[in-house]
């Protein structure tokens, strides 16, 4: 009968993976594949090594709906080259992002700075609607940090961006960022 119909189209619906593309952009060396590593359960690496193009992880996040309800979304998250020389590989990094994760080093005050440049090339592929956290990465690195938290919460609030202060060492905000960003992107994607 036609309830039962119904019913079975319902549970598919609900099973049907929601995938959303976050892209992590920041300069090189502030920590993109570490933080990765951190929340991808791979052990972490100590040696650095520039990342070659892209890395494209999969991952699961429990995040609360606009319901309040915990659904367990993937994200497929980019973790795009931060070394110059790839600048002209970008576009099919930006395109079709969902949301996007933007990084800077607490130590290093040029990465800082960069974010702004980061954030205008992904409004130029069109991404300026697009959910978005501001990480300050290596806060275990106390004693060398140059970032202050009013800069952060400053910039934090001209980029619409909920803000994270992160280490990748320790683990400090690590899924909690990746969580936030995830619900944000699920409640822009039930609002279109």
């Amino acid at each position: 009968n036609d309830n039962k119909k119904s019913g079975e189209e319902l549970v598919f619906h609900e099973r049907s993976e929601m995938i959303y593309k976050i892209i992590v952009i920041g300069d090189p060396a502030v920590g993109k594949t570490s933080l990765l590593t951190n929340f991808c359960g791979d052990k972490f690496q100590y040696e650095y090594v520039p990342t070659v193009g892209v890395n494209i992880t999969k991952q699961k996040v429990t995040v609360r709906n606009d319901m309040g309800k915990d659904t367990d979304i993937y994200l497929m998250i980019w973790d795009v080259a931060g070394q110059p020389q790839f600048y002209m590989l970008h576009r099919p990094y930006f395109n079709g992002a969902d949301g996007m994760i933007l990084l800077y080093d607490v130590t290093r005050s040029s990465s800082f700075s960069n974010v702004n440049n980061w954030y205008s090339t992904a409004v130029k592929y069109g991404l300026s609607g697009v959910p978005r956290v501001l990480i300050g990465n290596k806060i275990d690195l106390k004693d060398e940090k140059k970032i202050i938290l009013p800069m952060a919460e400053h910039l934090s609030q001209k980029l619409n961006a909920p803000f994270f202060e992160t280490s990748a060492m320790t683990g400090e905000n690590v899924a909690e960022m990746f969580i936030k960003i995830g619900e944000l992107t699920l409640l822009s994607k039930l609002q279109e």
